[in-house]
């Protein structure tokens, strides 16, 4: 484990409205114009199927061995990661309980249907108590959504599914992005549709008892949606576990506001050469790139995701993460 020193849309759901009622949303700097107009080019040539058969080519003859690996193998080789988390005064009635964490599906993207049903398939094997999600159903447009509902149908916990929206959730790609108008609601309508829990900077308890487990989801950062007053009202005996999409979200966090912090948005870096960390996690802290860290009282953890934006993953495989709770 590492340590780590201290345009409006329209309301057209529960979910959307409890986050336009919202107040004192956090702020980051957005990317300069020159930047953002670079990323915009960029991105909008890596979409093309031209850029994709080049990357595909570049990485089967150039490097053959490697790159056949990257390209073809570990995107779709599924890894199960199994954490035990000790919690300081974790209630017996909380002692043992279950969750699986998936993190940045992106649905619509090169990521291929049958493997997403797959890690579906997964989970519901692993049987979990509860399931968490943290962003990234899509990628940036509403292309594959109306997969979702089906998909995450699937998902099962007798307490709960649970979400938080990404920045590709509103079609937003890099801070101070517009985003595109319509992503928002169009993911929203599809969580609904699969009966998952929304959690927009809010928090509900679960698993009963007189101190339940304090699950709070917070907005997703590069949005400008993101929220954390909601943590005044968890009553402070409550263990406390936050999803956020995007670990930045910690600069925002005091260091004894949760126990357990589940993130994604990185990707693990989803390019690597071990032992160093990547070069590239869309994070302003490189710090938390992908894995566990503790951050004041409590842990983080940071998943690689399930998905890509391009069809290449190396030393980042994807991981369907389990974590067990018990008591110190």
């Amino acid at each position: 484990m590492n340590t780590v020193m201290e345009e409006q849309l329209p309301l057209q759901s529960a979910a959307l409205q409890a986050c336009q009622r919202c107040a004192g949303t956090l702020t980051v700097s957005s990317f300069p114009p020159w930047r953002a107009k670079l990323h915009d080019r960029l991105a909008a040539w890596a979409r093309t199927p031209r850029a994709h058969r080049l990357l595909r080519a570049l990485l089967l003859f150039g490097i053959p061995g490697i790159g056949a690996y990257a390209h073809l193998i570990e995107p779709t080789w599924l890894k199960i990661k199994h954490l035990t988390l000790s919690l300081r005064g974790l209630p017996t009635n909380l002692d043992g309980l279950r969750l699986v964490h998936l993190s940045d599906l992106h649905v619509g993207s090169a990521v291929p249907l049958w493997f997403l049903e797959r890690v579906v398939e997964t989970v519901r094997h692993l049987a979990p108590h509860v399931v968490v999600l943290t962003g990234d159903f899509v990628h940036t447009n509403p292309e594959g959504s109306e997969k979702l509902p089906a998909l995450l149908g699937k998902l099962q916990a007798p307490h709960g599914v649970f979400a938080v929206l990404g920045n590709h959730d509103y079609g937003v790609n890099y801070p101070g992005h517009a985003g595109m108008r319509g992503v928002e609601a169009i993911v929203i309508t599809a969580l609904e549709q699969a009966g998952i829990v929304l959690l927009r900077n809010t928090w509900m308890p679960i698993a009963g008892g007189r101190r339940p487990l304090a699950i709070m989801g917070i907005d997703d950062l590069w949005s400008g949606r993101a929220q954390i007053t909601a943590i005044e009202d968890i009553p402070p005996s409550y263990p406390r576990l936050f999803l956020s999409h995007n670990p930045d979200i910690l600069r925002f966090l005091p260091p004894t506001s949760f126990d357990v912090l589940l993130c994604g948005h990185t990707h693990g870096g989803q390019v690597r050469i071990p032992p160093f960390p990547p070069l590239v996690t869309a994070t302003a802290s490189r710090k938390f790139w992908g894995g566990l860290y503790t951050y004041g009282q409590g842990v983080v953890f940071v998943s690689r995701g399930i998905g890509y934006t391009w069809r290449l993953r190396l030393a980042a495989r994807p991981e369907c993460v389990v974590i067990t709770l018990t008591g110190r």
